[in-house]
């Protein structure tokens, strides 16, 4: 199992306990979000009890982002404007990547 974490446009998401199952999905605990009753770097603030209530939601909820292959790096979730035949559509770009198990320990 290892320890890594990459940088993500000044916003360092860290991977713990990498475990490969296969060539093509592995497992691993994400840190999501910073608990505290300071602001954040983006200003938020989620305290410890507002924390608990959205744990509460996690289990089995999809993991999605969007890669954006230019910079070779995930992003935030992202859409795109489709304009065709003088109609336009907005289109969503997220991908799906994983899930979080149902038995997932939350910690903080």
């Amino acid at each position: 199992m290892a320890h890594v974490s990459i940088n993500m446009d000044n916003m360092p998401i860290e991977f713990l306990q990498i475990e490969a199952i296969n060539p093509l999905i592995s497992k691993c605990q994400i840190k999501v979000c910073y608990v505290g009753d300071e602001p954040n770097r983006n200003r938020s603030v989620i305290t410890k009890e507002v924390a608990k209530d959205l744990a509460a939601t996690l289990p089995g909820c999809p993991i999605v982002g969007f890669y954006n292959e230019n910079k070779g790096d995930f992003e935030e979730h992202n859409r795109i404007i489709d304009v065709s035949n003088g109609k336009f559509e907005i289109k969503d770009t997220t991908r799906p990547y994983g899930f979080v198990p149902t038995d997932a320990k939350v910690w903080f």
